[in-house]
């Protein structure tokens, strides 16, 4: 994949610190100010490239010239060019920076701001298209425009902004593509004393600690409220707080300005234990690696020790400054949480965690697991990739390591292609049982070959229904699906990554022959099934093919 920036402004920095930190091919046109030629031009690099990213990256003043006072009709035309590439190449995803326009103009303190309607009028045409934006004001309004402005470099150069300001513009490319292509963690997990409240509850009790809706506590209230923001957008919430438990649930549940409550946590560790040790614990509880966790702290120690015994935990530094606190939490959010879209799933994570662990409390009732299963009532529905699960589809094959066969990832905008593709089919499915709705949870995508033959490609489920017989009954539909279009011969392969060894033997004990392995590539190994599959079948749930 190729990322590509274009700008009406020298943006040759940019480029080069982009390319260090997305580790990728950035392409960034030669000739000055031709962003327009490049994205009209059906024949340009943005475009033979094959899928990928165009980031737009913006110089308000340049773009307007002095057509602040009608920027409908100066920016009407450009707005329609980005809408027609964005509805004509649905295997790109189009990035637009903002407008920052600077008021430089000599006005009495009665005139009005044509520089604000200008960059307003642009962002909302931008969110219509809609198209994932970056915030260029944003960044220059929290630097501070003397900062990530030089004029000097401006005149001798074409080049508007300070080493600080490309540098600034870079890293939020690179936290964008990040998020485009599914680095986000999965877990905050948060002390207590002096970070969600002021104060040590297990020394002042409940109604001692410093935590209010207004007044100077409000900044712990404002905290709270952004930590929520992050959990209605899918992120896990844990404590891991040296407390006595009972202390703990005190503040939690009973402090009348406590924002989040035990319900609203995966989990609430609180002991004497060290804080590495219970979070790997929780690590194993969640069936998550340690590395899709971000601690945070106020206690330096504490921080310092995740970093030593998990140095794959993000644990950030906390602010000094508790005045701080909700500019700090946007910041992680920003770094380690983003992501381009919300799904149905992210807003029910926290619940569907609650509903396993019900399940997990049944378990043991039954004689056998197969009859635990039964008593499920599962019902797995299947579904063709289409344009209300392609956001789910490309974020299980972004965040999904363990049950993955190939592990291949892919961006919004290529499973666009692959849908629109008549050589691939792909399908969704989503499980429920009588706790819930685990949400779309499985995910293949397969090649038609040509000759009645077929590959799949990418064959993927979250972990969260491992051991549940979901991939057997979801194989078996494929194939049916398959065979119903003509296919006879279906290639299978296992490339073996650092976590999806308990994926090993899958082809395997679904009925595929081994191929043998690709003597080119280490840790690949092929896979073939010869349809109709006559093999045992599945009875474990209901399976609905849509």
């Amino acid at each position: 994949m190729t990322i590509s920036i274009l700008s009406n402004v020298t943006m040759t920095s940019v480029a080069m610190r982009a390319k260090e930190l997305v580790k990728g091919e950035i392409y960034y046109p030669k000739a000055y100010n031709t962003w327009l030629q490049e994205l009209a031009n059906p024949n340009s690099q943005i475009y033979s490239s094959g899928p990928g990213e165009v980031f737009i990256v913006l110089h308000g003043r340049t773009l307007l010239g002095e057509k602040y006072s009608a920027p409908e009709e100066a920016l009407a035309p450009i707005v329609t060019l980005i809408d027609d590439c964005a509805s004509n190449h649905r295997d790109i995803t189009y990035v637009v920076s903002t407008l920052d326009i600077p008021d430089i103009h000599i006005r009495p303190l009665t005139s009005r701001k044509p520089e604000l309607a200008a960059g307003a009028y642009w962002r909302r045409a931008m969110e219509d298209i809609p198209v994932p934006i970056l915030d260029l004001a944003e960044l220059a309004a929290n630097m501070g425009r003397r900062n990530f402005y030089n004029n000097r470099v401006w005149y001798m150069g074409g080049m508007p902004f300070s080493k600080p300001g490309e540098e600034a513009i870079a890293d939020e490319i690179a936290v964008i593509w990040r998020a485009m292509h599914g680095a986000r963690r999965k877990c905050l997990a948060l002390d207590l004393d002096n970070t969600l409240w002021g104060g040590v509850i297990g020394e002042l009790g409940i109604d001692g600690i410093h935590l209010d809706k207004v007044g100077s506590g409000s900044r712990f209230y404002d905290f709270q409220s952004r930590i929520r923001e992050l959990k209605e957008s899918g992120v896990l919430l844990a404590v891991l707080s040296k407390n006595n438990m009972d202390d703990a649930l005190g503040g939690i549940d009973n402090h009348p300005d406590m924002l989040l409550r035990s319900n609203d946590f995966v989990a609430i560790k609180s002991n004497w234990s060290p804080k590495s040790q219970n979070l790997r614990a929780l690590a194993e509880e969640l069936n998550i690696g340690t590395d899709a966790f971000v601690f945070i702290d106020d206690n330096p120690l504490e921080r310092e020790a995740m970093r030593i015994a998990l140095p794959d935990v993000a644990t950030p530094d906390f602010p000094s400054d508790s005045s701080k606190l909700e500019e700090f939490i946007a910041g992680v959010a920003h770094q380690y949480f983003l992501q381009v879209q919300n799904t149905a799933e992210d807003a029910i994570k926290t619940e569907q965690y609650a509903a396993e662990a019900r399940r997990q409390g049944e378990r043991h009732a039954y004689a056998s697991i197969d009859e635990y299963l039964r008593s499920l009532d599962m019902v797995l529905s299947i579904e063709g990739l289409n344009a209300h699960n392609l956001p789910r589809a490309s974020q299980l094959t972004n965040k999904t390591n363990q049950f993955n066969l190939t592990t291949y990832r892919y961006s919004e905008a290529e499973l666009q292609s692959v849908m629109n593709s008549p050589d691939y089919r792909a399908y969704v499915g989503e499980l429920k049982d009588r706790f819930g709705d685990y949400g779309k949870v499985i995910f293949c995508i397969v090649y038609l070959t040509g000759n009645e033959t077929a590959l799949i490609d990418t064959f993927l489920m979250s972990c969260r229904v491992m051991e549940r017989g979901v991939e057997r009954a979801f194989i078996r539909a494929v194939e049916r699906d398959l065979l119903s279009i003509g296919v006879k011969t279906v290639l299978a392969q296992y490339i073996r990554s650092a976590k999806n060894s308990v994926a090993s033997d899958f082809w395997s004990r679904v009925g595929y022959a081994e191929a043998g392995a690709d003597s080119s590539h280490d840790g690949i190994f092929k896979y073939v099934l010869y349809l109709p599959y006559t093999g045992p079948g599945e009875d474990l749930m209901k399976v609905v093919e849509l």
